[in-house]
């Protein structure tokens, strides 16, 4: 019992055998356990808890604890660890009654353990879980050889319905159910390194997490097939380690080495005769856009990356899906083509629906491509993808920039979307910021792209009839007499660098000014280097750079908006396009 806190541990009888070759070398452990009725209760309340100073650490760890760390020997570090648990499967242990709880306000989750016992070789046990959803039974059951380090475990959910895991959500609202598991590891020392061969099973997995997706997600059947090494230097996953999702098996190999320099590489591919397979392996949840969607064919991915730690603008990244006769058979949730014809578009802000307009001609605003001025279009595609009309929806590139530049600033400082994944994030995903959404995005893309559903004109077209460029102001006919009072067609090189400015940050447009109306220093600069790069890119005469007005008048409604002059983010920059 902490001072001043609830109980945390009672106990009720204790039998111990000691092992006294352990203690011979100076290590505590057992011939045999028993213990009976016990309870560990963590209890949380408003401004206390009774298990804090369990967890309490040395906050400024000195010079040589440091130095230990970063030259500990893996091998040895997980030899000791390996040799632990092998200590406890040497021993027979008997519990009875043994619960973990954990109490904040009205909600107490639990794990119970009526009975459990270990011959020193067969594991059996029985275990009640409790969460805030439910009560479910378990049987839990293996072997376990410490001798040779092998061991072979498995779980399977008897009563309950599929209800959360007590403690999970303590982490970040996480929600995790499962019906049955099993695992079986075997651990070897090869030639002075540790190989870990593994075999993980799991059906009916649910993960809930907002960072994953905003729906729960399903995964009917997982399997891991893993060969993992650990060597002085370096560890990781072998060749020939096999994820199988549903029925998709996925090769993959991971390394990390400190030395001769600090280098993180990953390898994963797989291949497919029926490109259904990979649609099938999809998790329940995860892909919204793609349920009930159908296709044939053949596919490949391959994935190389390659990060030396300290190095980040040295990475290899190499990603790739190649297909053989690949064919659409039938849309699932969402027609990816449909932006091909006249459509109706749903504007957001994060998750509100600001407005709704048609991308056609019913739409008084809507401007067809060869009605945008070539201005416009060029200084858009230089601010924003380059090589837009060019590549297949991704820029290999880009990413390893992106990767490199996040690492440096460690933070998310960059992103690598092209025109084409902006355009299927605006039209045919929601706004949060999850996995799911990312990798949603790039499937629909590169189904795009490689199936040519629209030509990049449209593709543009529509980028260019959607996009905010002003509070409240969507597309480019709304924008431009916004602004200037003028049709598309009519935009000057001056007024279209400076629309294609304002992409990134649209709702911003105000603080571009000072407050007599011209553009600040950072803005014309701006302008001057798009206007330098279209000349590269002989999109312009140079004589047309050299003319360029960079003092913008507004003669648009937005001219009766400026920044108050005492307003504290006069000074404010937003993040302008990086240019490659």
């Amino acid at each position: 019992m902490p001072a001043n806190g609830d109980t945390l541990f009672t106990v009720k009888n204790v039998y111990a055998r000691i092992n006294v070759a352990k203690l011979l070398r100076l290590k505590v452990g057992f011939r045999e356990l028993v213990i009976d009725t016990s309870h560990l209760s963590l209890v949380k309340r408003e401004t206390s808890d009774n298990f804090s100073f369990l967890k309490q650490r040395e906050k400024n760890p000195d010079a040589d604890s440091i130095q230990q760390e970063n030259t500990a020997d893996y091998r040895d570090r997980f030899m000791s660890v390996l040799e632990k648990i092998n200590d406890v499967f040497n021993e027979k242990i008997t519990f009875r009654q043994f619960k973990v709880s954990y109490q904040r306000g009205s909600m107490n989750e639990y794990v119970n353990i009526p009975e459990l016992f270990f011959d020193g070789s067969i594991f059996q046990s029985s275990v009640i879980t409790a969460s805030k959803e439910g009560v479910n039974l378990w049987i839990v059951n293996g072997t376990a050889d410490a001798a040779n380090s092998a061991y072979d475990f498995h779980v399977k959910r008897t009563r309950g319905e599929s209800f959360a895991l007590p403690f999970v959500d303590l982490v970040d609202g996480f929600k995790v159910c499962f019906d049955s598991a099993n695992v079986k590891l075997k651990a070897i020392e090869v030639n002075g390194r540790l190989d870990v061969i593994g075999n993980f099973s799991m059906h009916s997995l649910l993960v809930s997490h907002w960072r994953i997706s905003p729906k729960d997600v399903h995964f009917p059947k997982m399997e891991f097939a893993m060969k993992a090494f650990v060597d002085k230097d370096s560890l990781g996953l072998a060749p020939g380690t096999l994820f199988t999702l549903n029925e998709l098996p996925i090769s993959i190999s991971t390394s990390y080495a400190r030395k001769p320099i600090r280098k993180f590489a990953i390898q994963s591919s797989f291949e497919t005769k029926d490109a259904q397979q990979v649609f099938d392996a999809m998790p329940g949840g995860m892909f919204y856009t793609f349920d009930g969607f159908k296709a044939k064919g053949e596919l490949k991915y391959d994935l190389n990356c390659v990060i030396p730690l300290d190095e980040p603008s040295q990475i290899v990244f190499n990603s790739s899906l190649q297909k053989n006769k690949f064919q659409i058979i039938s849309y699932g949730t969402e027609n990816f083509s449909k932006i091909g014809s006249p459509f109706n578009f749903i504007a957001m802000d994060g998750d509100r629906a600001i407005r709704s307009f048609s991308v056609g001609p019913e739409n008084p605003y809507y401007t067809p491509f060869n009605f945008i001025s070539p201005y416009l279009i060029n200084s858009v595609l230089t601010a924003e993808d380059p090589s837009f009309m060019n590549h297949g929806g991704f820029v290999m590139e880009s990413f390893r920039e992106s990767i490199a530049t996040n690492m440096k600033e460690k933070r998310f400082a960059r992103g690598g979307s092209t025109i084409s994944m902006q355009l299927v994030k605006n039209v045919f995903l929601s706004r949060n910021k999850s996995v799911s959404r990312k990798l949603e995005e790039v499937m629909i893309v590169w189904l795009i792209e490689q199936q040519r559903l629209i030509s990049k004109e449209r593709m543009l077209e529509v980028y260019l009839n959607i996009i905010e460029w002003g509070p409240n102001v969507y597309g480019v006919g709304e924008a431009s007499r916004f602004y200037f009072d003028k049709s598309p067609d009519e935009l000057t090189l001056s007024e279209s660098i400076f629309l294609a400015s304002l992409i990134p940050s649209p709702k911003q447009y105000r603080y571009r000014f000072d407050p007599q109306g011209n553009l600040k220093p950072y803005v014309a600069n701006f302008m001057k280097l798009v206007s330098n790069r279209l000349v590269i890119r002989e999109k312009i005469a140079q004589l047309e750079a050299d003319c360029l007005k960079v003092n913008i008048q507004l003669t648009g409604p937005a001219m009766n908006i400026f920044v108050d002059p005492d307003s504290t983010v006069l000074d404010s920059i937003p993040k302008l396009p990086v240019i490659n």
